[in-house]
């Protein structure tokens, strides 16, 4: 890349130090995201479609506690519910925690006794859950509260509005990500990543790839779990570029 076109995709990268300021500042682009296995075909959302859901479930996980600097451990395959819960919980300025999927069926009983310990290594306030995978969280007395994805959607009784969303402030060095290592060399450790950290990384990928965001196109097969789905990826899609699949 020339010096010239270097210096004019810096002078064009955003200022946003935080993912929510970054979220808000990317809705009115008419970029979304495309879900591909969604259940009837491909579904595409846009951004703003899904951030209004995403307010509506930061105020529900605001009404049950979670502020700023909690953290939320998410277990559920790739879906819209997930990454609405994704948002959802940066939106409340607290860390998201992408919880594995049992790959090996021969281990269930191994990936039930590893779920727990991250969930309590990640000193978890609320634990999220796909319904069809709530039977592979074994809950005990004094556990964080658990709330099922399917009980999150707009429409339920007690389900509050967008409107009912309390936007917090969110300190650029606070804990966006605390993602997990694979545990395949050794017990799984929490590696923690910063808003800013996260915002710098996307400048570099914007710069490096000289990515153009206004028509671009950028598809992901990648578990949210996984370091390169979740913490390259995802955030890449849904923050700064223009359109996902």
């Amino acid at each position: 890349m020339t010096r010239e076109l270097t210096s004019l995709f810096v002078q064009e990268l955003p200022i946003q130090r935080n993912l929510v300021d970054r979220i808000l500042s990317n809705l009115n682009k008419g970029n979304g995201i495309t879900f591909v296995t969604a259940p009837g075909g491909p579904q595409r959302v846009t951004w703003a479609q899904l951030h209004e859901d995403a307010k509506a479930m930061a105020a529900a996980f605001q009404a049950r506690g979670v502020v700023p600097g909690q953290h939320v451990s998410l277990l559920g395959p790739t879906s819209r519910a997930l990454v609405t819960a994704i948002q959802a919980t940066w939106l409340c300025g607290a860390t998201v925690v992408v919880l594995p999927l049992p790959m090996r069926l021969g281990s269930l009983d191994e990936f039930v006794d590893a779920t727990r310990v991250r969930i309590s290594n990640a000193q978890s306030s609320l634990v999220v859950v796909d319904p069809d995978l709530a039977a592979f969280v074994d809950q005990q007395a004094g556990d964080p509260p658990l709330l099922s994805l399917a009980d999150l959607v707009p429409g339920k009784p007690w389900f509050p509005g967008p409107e009912a969303w309390v936007r917090p402030t969110i300190d650029p060095n606070s804990l966006a990500i605390l993602q997990f290592t694979s545990g395949s060399t050794a017990d799984p450790k929490g590696v923690m990543l910063p808003h800013d950290t996260l915002c710098h990384n996307l400048d570099a990928i914007t710069v490096g790839g000289q990515i153009d965001t206004s028509h671009e196109v950028v598809v992901s097969w990648l578990p949210l779990y996984h370091d390169m789905g979740f913490v390259a990826a995802f955030p890449f899609v849904s923050l700064f570029v223009a359109r996902a699949q």
